[in-house]
């Protein structure tokens, strides 16, 4: 179950899922509402954010087109799933877990998803994100390219 989360005098809000624990980030100017007002997840899903970063993300689907020439396969070749997303393994190594929030998309969950970083691809470099839409061509392509907020999980 999921709880919908929105803190009186700041701009959060969000979606808490099972597992996610908030604690108390100071604000440099309100010390005095610091406690109240200011949280960010601890933890997500048992998993511990151990750092935040902002991505240029892009969608990509099973087409051949999409996953040329290996077919519909991550980097080590297991076939692609939901929650699967390409990166540049230089910002993000593969095998990272990651909570990805903060893009509009009819198909992909409300509030965000667990992803796997578990593929890269030739125009994945620096702060960008590749995610894995298992829908026909023109529902990835609708996705375009959006600014999306990744947490780092261990």
């Amino acid at each position: 179950m999921h709880k919908l989360l929105a803190f009186v005098g700041t701009a959060m809000i969000g979606l808490a899922l099972p597992g996610m624990t908030l604690a108390a980030k100071p604000h440099p100017a309100r010390p005095a509402i610091a406690a109240a007002a200011w949280r960010t997840p601890q933890t997500i899903d048992g998993l511990t954010v151990v750092g935040t970063v902002g991505l240029t993300a892009t969608a990509y689907g099973p087409s051949l087109q999409d996953n040329y020439p290996y077919g519909a396969t991550d980097y080590f070749g297991r076939p692609l799933i939901p929650g699967d997303v390409a990166v540049d393994p230089r910002v993000i190594p593969l095998g990272t877990r990651l909570w990805v929030t903060g893009y509009s998309s009819q198909i992909l969950p409300k509030g965000g998803f667990m992803a796997r970083a578990v593929d890269e691809g030739d125009a994945i470099k620096g702060q960008r994100i590749d995610l894995f839409i298992n829908a026909s061509e023109q529902t990835v392509s609708n996705f375009g390219i959006q600014h999306v907020t990744a947490h780092i999980l261990k």
